[in-house]
């Protein structure tokens, strides 16, 4: 059953069409990956989900199925109760996501009562579970932390950790590795493949590194100049490219050789 699903969409800025007759479906418990060059429109095609285009960017056709709601549609009003609960973003450096004068306890506390009532002590003990399930050893050291006391690696991996609080049944993923070192790459991916398998949640993952893709996808997609080129099943179009365009791509990927 789809949970999330793309007809026909085209998204412009300024009146200038970038990304052109996008079609996907989100399966309940799919990682998708979507692979493509800088300026592909990767990061606008999910950032379309949570109406988050920003000044001059507009879904000018087509529709963006969630639970029965076309999103382009949705008022301001009406994303406020998606957005979190529903759909929950994590971004390319979730540290700048954080405020640096408050503690990220502070911060998370506050984004869940803007959703629901809860208590300080209710939220520490959920925060509490929710990050030792997924593999954190000092959670409270962490919520008492200031964003800049933790490393980049761990502003991340907090940032996986805070979609998740509330839950949602798709997560979007902007680049969550590319400012990270190998061995950390792995703890984020680990951590999200653990959401996945704790939670059943549905996930887009946004990425140039085909070697996280490849680790994490179940299906994946290909851009090219705003435009589907290639999707199928990850092994498929990792292994059997059918498009020129693809198979440049993977020959890009740097291999090792003895």
């Amino acid at each position: 059953m789809s949970v999330l699903s793309y007809e026909n969409v085209d998204i412009s800025y300024n009146g200038n069409t970038v990304v052109k007759d996008i079609n996907l479906k989100l399966e309940e418990g799919e990682i998708l990956g979507i692979v493509g060059e800088s300026g592909s429109g990767k990061t606008t095609v999910i950032k379309a989900a949570m109406n988050l285009l920003g000044k001059g960017g507009l879904v000018t056709r087509g529709d963006i199925w969630f639970k029965g709601m076309d999103i382009p549609d949705l008022s301001e009003k009406q994303m406020r109760k998606i957005n979190g609960p529903e759909i929950g973003m994590i971004f390319q450096n979730s540290g700048s996501a954080f405020c640096p004068i408050r503690t990220v306890g502070d911060q998370l506390y506050e984004a869940m009562c803007s959703h629901e009532k809860i208590s300080k002590d209710d939220f520490r003990t959920k925060a509490t579970e929710l990050f030792e399930k997924i593999g954190f050893s000092d959670v409270q050291r962490i919520l008492k932390s200031y964003p800049f006391e933790l490393s980049g690696g761990m502003q991340q991996r907090v940032g996986v950790a805070a979609a998740m609080l509330l839950n949602p049944k798709v997560i979007l993923a902007d680049e969550p590795t590319s400012a990270l070192d190998v061995s950390i790459q792995r703890l984020v991916i680990d951590e999200m493949l653990k959401v996945r398998e704790l939670f059943g949640t549905s996930m887009i993952i946004v990425s140039h590194n085909i070697g996280v893709i490849g680790v994490m996808a179940d299906n994946l997609i290909v851009m090219k100049d705003g435009q589907i080129i290639e999707y199928g099943k990850k092994d498929e179009v990792l292994n059997s490219p059918k498009e020129e365009y693809t198979k440049k791509l993977m020959s890009a990927v740097p291999k090792l050789k003895r």
